[in-house]
């Protein structure tokens, strides 16, 4: 077997043509975006956006299949004889090497729309005599002779208005032409005992050449993409789970939206912009409350992977513990409140300190309401045991110094940890 580190064709074929595909599947998976974005195909500046992205994207995958399928001696003709930008004309290249892909007419009229695409209206524009509508011109043309549903023309436009039923149609297209072309190199490169079809996991590429959909349709990903960041939304909303980012959501004061846009807002959150309505909006509560960097350092929190709120909650539990221990509370209290903290931790049941921790609060509770005095005792407990809890979670003294004023005596609820 040929060693492909040392082979530089080899070399090229599994390791570059392999980011190809990440960087073709990220173009398509792009378009389909955009795709979703558009309400109605009258806007050229959308339209180039979806074109182009599948374009490139496209190009870029068959040019993966013909590096994969053809014999490279001499690697300067061969680079040269990919420069073409014509998508037709690669798809016959890609059958004379003796490829078994097979697309329909549909397919096929949608190649040769990209082709006319990149190779007379990418930058049309910059010429005098050109048409100012050639991307929806294309598009609509297409639509009408190729899709079979049910569309409606604007009234006040005439451009097509874009639907579920023609969003199917064009990831059912674009979805369909990929996998042939992915599959194509899948086969290629195992013929050849390499990788290039592997897949970074969680990537866009994944999204698009890996996952199973309807008769390929790559508009389900968006709607499952859409109906999973609806199942989320609801949850922080229904949620009672007892969780530190949770709690530091709900310890911040909402703006003052207007709910009757909140359903407008959403549907293009979801459909991955944000209105610069909505900016607007917000842009005016933070000056009407006089909002500072504060409030906006607050926000990055959120959505933010590399924030631990649960380390956070930890420094909460520690300074529960730092005031029993320095005799700054009743024990009672302490034992309520401590018991409070830590439900908000979620390593609760697999920490040994923290299941000691709350026996010892549970069983003084207990025997506080029966009449009996452990306090002594409790405390004694844990200054046996308060070391090993701060060298288990790393704590260092001079750490979070504002969690001092964490407790409050005549309310189990705590002030917001930042």
């Amino acid at each position: 077997m040929t060693d492909i580190f040392k082979d530089p064709i080899l070399h090229y074929k599994n390791f570059k043509m392999g980011t190809e595909i990440e960087i073709a599947g990220t173009f398509i998976y792009n378009g389909m975006k955009e795709l979703e974005q558009i309400n109605l195909f009258d806007f050229e500046s959308e339209m180039f956006i979806l074109l182009y992205n599948l374009a490139v994207g496209i190009e870029r995958l068959q040019k993966v299949v013909i590096v994969l399928s053809e014999n490279i001696e001499d690697i300067t003709i061969f680079e040269d004889s990919l420069k073409s930008h014509n998508h037709q004309d690669l798809h016959n290249r890609i059958l004379k090497n003796g490829s078994a892909i097979r697309l329909s007419t549909r397919e096929n009229a949608f190649l040769q729309l990209l082709s006319r695409f990149y190779d007379k209206h990418r930058y049309g524009r910059f010429h005098v005599s050109t048409n100012l509508n050639a991307e929806k011109l294309e598009l609509s043309s297409y639509i009408k002779q190729y899709y079979t549903g049910v569309y409606e023309d604007d009234f006040f436009t005439g451009s097509i208005r874009n639907n579920e039923g023609l969003k199917d149609f064009f990831g059912r297209v674009i979805g369909s032409i990929a996998k042939k072309y992915y599959l194509e190199i899948e086969r290629l490169a195992r013929l050849q005992n390499i990788y290039t079809y592997e897949i970074r996991g969680e990537s866009k590429a994944e999204k698009v050449f890996l996952q199973v959909f309807r008769k390929n349709s790559l508009q389900e990903q968006n709607i499952n993409e859409k109906i999973a960041a609806k199942e989320l939304i609801v949850y922080l909303m229904k949620t009672n789970v007892k969780n530190p980012f949770i709690r530091y959501i709900n310890s911040i004061e909402p703006l003052d939206f207007d709910i009757a846009l909140a359903n407008d807002y959403l549907e293009q959150v979801i459909a991955g912009t944000v209105s610069q309505d909505l900016v607007s909006t917000v842009e005016f509560e933070y000056l009407e409350n006089g909002y500072s960097i504060e409030r906006v350092r607050q926000m990055d929190l959120i959505g933010n992977s590399n924030v631990h709120f649960d380390f956070v909650q930890i420094q909460r539990c520690n300074a529960v513990l730092k005031s029993f221990l320095n005799d700054e509370g009743d024990s009672y209290t302490f034992a309520n409140i401590f018991l409070d903290e830590v439900s908000y931790l979620d390593d609760i049941y697999d920490n040994s300190i923290l299941k000691e921790m709350l026996e010892l609060c549970r069983k003084y509770i207990k025997q506080h309401e029966n009449g009996v005095d452990m306090t002594k005792q409790l405390k004694n407990q844990f200054l046996e045991i308060y070391e090993e809890f701060k060298e288990f979670y790393c704590i260092h003294e001079f750490q979070h110094e504002e969690s001092k004023e964490i407790i409050q005596k005549d309310n189990l609820e705590t002030e917001q940890p930042f």
